[in-house]
């Protein structure tokens, strides 16, 4: 179960320049402010699942989020890993059907929810707002068709490099100035398509090519560029 705490107020919120909310006027964010609640999320918990109904946007305060489909198989293919000032649903949300993925944490995490209704009049009555969140609906859609390419035609080897690169920049932050990458190996090839075993297997290979270090559940490049040559040759 979610537990209920305080968190600072939307107007002076440490992410507030990273979302769409600062385009918000005062008594904008006045209304969300009051109208939101906040929650901390222990690793494991599901926000949402997949086919449940939408009633409001939740945006990411600190922590991490992974939001995936489950196949026909019953295996996990993660399509984004959430970070600190993102939102989470709004395609949902905005489209009035159910969520298309499961929300679940994977690093301990405080997420606000905003009810649809107030997020919907914000829709209606800020321009900036609400073109901002076409944008991003825009941009989610070009992540998604661009990623599922990635798994169709790239070779793992290159798709693994590649998400560590992405990974690397997700996970880095003040109190991770090397964006040292905390994931478990099942979830590294839940992202990129692939299974355990061969990721294991692959992180082996780069770890012996010296382009990475390893330890049980966190992985640190240190050879960023010698990466990138590997998703060179595959694309």
């Amino acid at each position: 179960m979610k537990t209920k705490l305080t968190v600072p107020d939307c107007e002076h919120c440490k992410n507030r320049n990273s979302t769409l909310f600062h385009f918000c006027h005062t008594t904008e964010t006045e209304v969300i402010n009051e109208n939101k609640t906040c929650a901390l999320y222990k690793k494991g918990q599901v926000v949402f699942h997949e086919e449940s109904n939408s009633y409001g946007l939740y945006c990411l305060n600190s922590g991490k989020v992974k939001l995936y489909k489950m196949g026909p198989d019953g295996k996990e293919q993660i399509l984004k890993i959430v970070t600190p000032g993102d939102f989470i649903g709004y395609g949902a949300l905005l489209s009035s059907s159910p969520y298309r993925v499961t929300a679940e944490v994977i690093q301990d995490a405080v997420i606000c929810f905003v009810p649809k209704e107030i997020i919907i009049q914000l829709f209606k009555d800020n321009s900036r707002f609400s073109e901002g969140m076409v944008k991003l609906l825009t941009k989610t859609l070009d992540d998604t068709v661009e990623k599922m390419a990635d798994i169709a035609y790239k070779p793992v080897r290159g798709r693994i490099a590649e998400a560590l690169l992405i990974l690397k920049e997700t996970y880095k932050d003040d109190s991770n100035p090397d964006g040292i990458i905390n994931i478990t190996r099942e979830d590294l090839a839940s992202y990129v398509g692939t299974v355990k075993e061969t990721a294991i297997r692959v992180l082996k290979d780069f770890k012996e090519e010296g382009l990475v270090t390893t330890e049980s559940h966190s992985i640190k490049i240190i050879d960023a560029k010698g990466l990138a040559r590997v998703c060179e040759l595959y694309d």
